[in-house]
């Protein structure tokens, strides 16, 4: 860094004022808004899509769980990360189908149902 850095008396002040205005701003979440967390009946019919990115010199592993009927409601975790693409993608095909309910990947994920307007 070339210098230090300064801040002058009011704005220091005004930072330090929205700071303590943000305890009258926000609100409290409630018990409803952990029903995400607790609702994980979903996962029983849910599609597992593998996912494998290269980055920073590493293949990274990632499933994707995504209920078959709502698209939108999905969670992707990373698994593990390999040096080589095709142990990776081995490692993929293992843990896809070890997670998947339905082992004969019955389940897909319709298209159709993201409602994509092209426009």
């Amino acid at each position: 860094m070339n210098g230090d850095f300064y801040l002058d008396g009011q704005a220091y002040q005004e930072m330090l004022d929205a700071c303590n205005n943000l305890h009258f701003t926000e609100i409290v979440g409630g018990v409803v808004d952990f029903n995400l967390l607790y609702d994980d009946y979903w996962l029983q019919d849910s599609a597992v899509i593998e996912n494998i990115k290269f980055n920073r010199g590493e293949w990274e592993v990632y499933l994707v769980f995504a209920h078959y009927k709502n698209p939108y409601r999905l969670i992707k975790r990373k698994i593990t990360s390999c040096f080589c693409q095709s142990k990776a993608e081995t490692c993929a095909y293992y843990m896809k189908r070890l997670a998947a309910k339905d082992q004969r990947g019955t389940l897909k994920v319709d298209k159709s149902l993201f409602q994509y307007n092209g426009n």
